[in-house]
């Protein structure tokens, strides 16, 4: 095998690890834009969820019509109040996100859940499982199809203690609500759920779009290709040269021309070595002549 067909196999190799590491790039580059998305969503949520839970109940005078769920009912004068708990309050805004135009959707849920609506997948309640048994863990993520997954856990306060302690703590609005078998007994620092966050996942064209800057795939190029160039014509034109020079002086043609650059102007090795071959000439001319004297 040739050193010009191996050159060719190894730059072609080093292409494709270039590429195999490019692919690796944006990869990582799409889960971590996707992530920081999740994220972004997923704090938003708790500081929600935590808000609404240090007033104890968010108080409105009129029901929207597509949420006419309450906990509870209160009256004063001739207005009447109904109070949305962290989890009806969470819902509801979940469910107006979901419908809007947000690449994200979200939802709290827990392996307790309390509301129909808000019963966890599969991917959902393994993330459950996962925290309660490692609560170091920050977050889970991974993939379904084309959708990006992503969970929180939330810990129990003690503020949810009011509602998730023993039932017979609990308001009587909550019992008459959910009953006294479900979600109670936590304690405070057990995960009670999760922040559970889809997204669309990238695509390559979008990823390309987003990270492949035009002008550096450009220089890229160019200094792939310069290499080539380079190596194709300092390196195995000359070794091409030098070997049918080094052929002919074999052959007996000692006349042969040996074109390179003097070695007080040059540390090129190609030149050393046309410079021993020219030695070698010579010394055969020298011989030759001994030879026909005698």
């Amino acid at each position: 095998m040739s050193i010009q067909v191996k050159y060719i196999l190894v730059f072609l190799l080093t292409l494709a690890l270039v590429g195999g590491a490019f692919v690796v790039g944006l990869t990582t580059l799409r889960d971590q834009v996707l992530r920081n998305e999740a994220e972004a969503v997923a704090d938003q949520v708790i500081a929600f969820r935590s808000w609404v839970a240090g007033t104890g109940m968010i108080w409105v005078d009129k029901l929207a019509k597509d949420f006419p769920d309450f906990l509870a009912e209160r009256k004063c004068e001739s207005l009447t109040f109904y109070g949305k708990n962290p989890a009806l309050a969470t819902r509801e805004l979940s469910t107006i996100a979901n419908k809007t135009a947000m690449r994200a959707t979200f939802l709290v849920t827990s392996d307790e859940y309390r509301q129909q609506a808000n019963q966890p997948d599969t991917f959902e309640k393994n993330a459950i499982a996962t925290f309660k048994e490692d609560k170091k863990l920050a977050f889970i993520d991974g993939y379904t199809g084309n959708t990006y997954r992503y969970a929180r856990p939330i810990f129990v306060k003690k503020s949810c203690l009011k509602c998730h302690g023993q039932p017979e703590d609990a308001p009587r609005e909550v019992i008459e609500k959910y009953g006294n078998k479900k979600a109670f007994g936590y304690k405070v620092g057990d995960v009670r759920g999760i922040v559970s966050v889809k997204l669309p996942t990238l695509s390559w064209q979008g990823l390309l779009s987003i990270f492949a800057n035009p002008l550096a795939i450009g220089l890229v190029a160019l200094a792939f290709l310069l290499n080539f160039l380079f190596t194709q014509k300092v390196i195995i034109k000359r070794l091409g040269s030098l070997t049918s020079d080094v052929t002919a002086i074999a052959k007996g043609k000692l006349s042969t021309p040996l074109n390179y650059t003097d070695l007080k102007k040059s540390n090129d090795e190609i030149d050393q070595a046309y410079h021993a071959v020219n030695l070698l000439k010579k010394s055969m001319a020298l011989i030759m002549k001994k030879i026909k004297q005698k």
